[in-house]
């Protein structure tokens, strides 16, 4: 199937690239930004540091 070299392409979003978040309402835009915040602050910092030093938590199963 040939493209349409008349229709505008949208931005890929490598964050969404389902592009979920422009079909949710405010509140469950709330809940999904609250859960990527913890994930960067919480989360991020222990995988990074289990990852540099080659240990896993095998409680966390």
């Amino acid at each position: 199937m040939p493209l349409d070299a008349g229709a505008p392409q949208k931005t890929y979003r490598w964050d969404d690239p389902l592009d979920l978040s422009s079909r949710l309402s405010e509140e469950e835009r709330m809940v999904w930004d609250a859960a990527r915040q913890y994930a960067r602050e919480k989360l991020l910092p222990r995988v990074v540091s289990a990852y540099a030093e080659e240990r896993f938590d095998r409680e966390i199963m």
